[in-house]
Order: structure tokens, then sequence, then C-alpha cells
């Protein structure tokens, strides 16, 4: 029976390390993605093997990283339609309740109340 040498050693082997390097590199930066975004996103590596020129009994292993992270969705804001079909941001239909005004946010610094 013949022994089979992990594919690990032959990926570190591959231009001194730097396919496998990058796999890594690409792997994490795919699951802070991943997890962040909680979409799924794919790592592909794809290595190459031909006969090398000039030296039959030689063969030529090249790899490459190909790294899709998941998109985000764009952010939406929120309209309805009034009867006139423009876009408005309050809901045409709904009551206005008395006595209810738009608080100004432009000092948001927190008060001390003293009693």
């Amino acid at each position: 029976m013949s022994q089979i040498r992990p594919f690990a050693d032959i990926l570190r082997d591959i231009r001194a390390g730097a396919v496998s390097d990058r796999a890594a590199a690409a792997m994490q930066e795919l699951v802070a993605a991943v997890q962040e975004l909680g979409k799924k996103g794919t790592l592909t590596v794809v290595l190459t093997v031909e006969p090398m020129k000039g030296n039959e009994a030689a063969l030529a292993v090249s790899g490459e990283v190909a790294l899709k992270l998941p998109k985000a969705s764009p952010k939406a804001a929120v309209f309805f339609a009034d009867a006139e079909h423009n876009l408005v941001r309050d809901d045409p239909r709904q009551i206005a309740l008395p006595g209810l005004r738009r608080v100004d946010m432009s000092n948001t610094e927190p008060k001390e109340i003293v009693s």
C-alpha cells in the first residue's frame, strides 16, 4: 500500500507557503465578514498541476486563493405615498395626536436633576 503525503504539507510547499498563508488570512477575513453580516461567503483554493516544459518527470504546481465575501444589504429608508403620489416620511393616513412634538436632539448632554 502506498503512503499518501498529507495535503497540508503539499500546500505549504507551494510558493514557499504563500498560498497557504493567503488562504489562512482569507479564511479569517471571511469568518469576520460572515459573523458581521450574517450571510454566507466562500473561500476557494485552486491548485493547477501541469507538466513542466523541458522536463517530463517534473510537475509545475501553482495555486491561487479566491475569496467571495458576503455583501451587506443596503440600508433602506421608510417612506409613505401621499394622495399626490409623493414620498413623505410620515404616514398620511395616521391621525396626528395633539400635544406631540419632535424632541430637539441637538443637545444630548445628560442633565443633572436637583430636587
